[in-house]
């Protein structure tokens, strides 16, 4: 295997020369700089990844722990991250706990051994959870979920507004029972997004009946079974839907039409954050988009930001803006 000294005999430049070309730790002549690039392909250079990393300290590696992979929120954020990552020749370290929180001492600790030069997170929504991250040392960006109090490194969305764009389009088709299938409230997206349903239906003069609320997980199962509930206790079905997530929407017209109810006909359902399949589901679904993109994105660049900084950065928030995204499961066409 080929080393910087036979790059250096090769090119007959000084060892340091050939140290300033691979690092770009020093300007070199383009003359020097084409004769080294040229001895590294000739004899097929490649560094020692470790022991630049010490040199450097820093191994340009970033850890990103997330909620759960198969959920279809997830893949666009990733593809945001990986995108800068890949610009910024830096490697991503991808750790899914499966909604399961004991899996997150784990991955830290994994983390800490690779010698990450920074994490980020979708899944902290809790203060112990943070609590363990801040013990790390290491640098960090939430995204998306926070715990209470939060004002530090954040990319997310505006939740109070997407509930609120999700009834407004409601309330516009002429729907006034409007059940809510909600998350879990431990976590402040399920939390404010019922928020701002509750206060949006407030604000059109609507009532919030309680047998039409429904809180649970962030998944098909979830919404699945809350359909079960409402057709057992509700006296009258509501005119439509309104669920905290798009997965959530999935499992409530599933049981929609196990139950011979049909979307959008007899129940219209809307949705929450757009993710991919949204619009190939069995109806398309209307929805919230999130720009999950965007988020994974700018979490990235300002993970890099901070680490990039040599003094602490002034903590910083993203709060992305969503927007509608109108399909057929609400029968907009039809009713207009």
């Amino acid at each position: 295997m080929a080393t910087m000294k036979d790059i250096s005999k090769r090119a007959k430049v000084s060892l340091s020369t050939v140290s300033a070309v691979i690092n770009q730790s020093a300007y070199v002549s383009p003359e020097l700089t084409k004769r080294v690039m040229q001895a590294i392909e000739e004899l097929n250079y490649r560094p020692n990844a470790v022991a630049r990393s010490l040199k450097k300290k820093s191994t340009n590696t970033i850890g990103f722990i997330v909620t759960d992979i198969l959920n279809p929120f997830y893949p666009p954020m990733i593809k945001g991250i990986e995108d800068v990552a890949f610009d910024h020749n830096i490697n991503v370290i991808l750790c899914n706990i499966s909604n399961d929180r004991n899996r997150i001492q784990a991955y830290l600790e994994l983390m800490v051994e690779k010698q990450v030069d920074g994490i980020l997170l979708a899944n902290i929504a809790t203060a112990k959870d943070l609590n363990e991250i801040e013990k790390t040392g290491l640098k960090y960006v939430l995204i998306n979920r926070k715990p209470p109090g939060y004002d530090k490194n954040f990319v997310g969305i505006n939740n109070p507004l997407s509930s609120e764009l999700a009834v407004n389009h409601l309330v516009s088709l002429g729907y006034k029972r409007i059940a809510y299938f909600g998350g879990n409230l431990e976590i402040n997206t399920a939390r404010e997004r019922k928020d701002g349903f509750i206060a949006c239906m407030a604000q059109h003069g609507l009532e919030v009946e309680p047998m039409l609320v429904f809180d649970g997980e962030y998944s098909m199962e979830s919404g699945y079974r809350n359909v079960k509930k409402m057709l057992e206790r509700a006296k009258e079905l509501p005119e439509a839907i309104c669920a905290v997530s798009d997965i959530v929407a999935f499992g409530v017209i599933k049981g929609l039409r196990e139950a011979g109810i049909r979307v959008p006909e007899d129940i219209a359902v809307i949705g929450n954050d757009n993710s991919s399949f949204s619009e190939n589901f069995l109806v398309p679904l209307s929805s919230v988009d999130h720009s999950t993109y965007e988020m994974g994105k700018l979490s990235m660049e300002l993970l890099l930001q901070m680490i990039q900084e040599k003094e602490q950065m002034v903590a910083r928030q993203i709060i992305l803006t969503p927007s509608l995204v109108i399909r057929e499961s609400c029968g907009a066409q039809k009713r207009k």
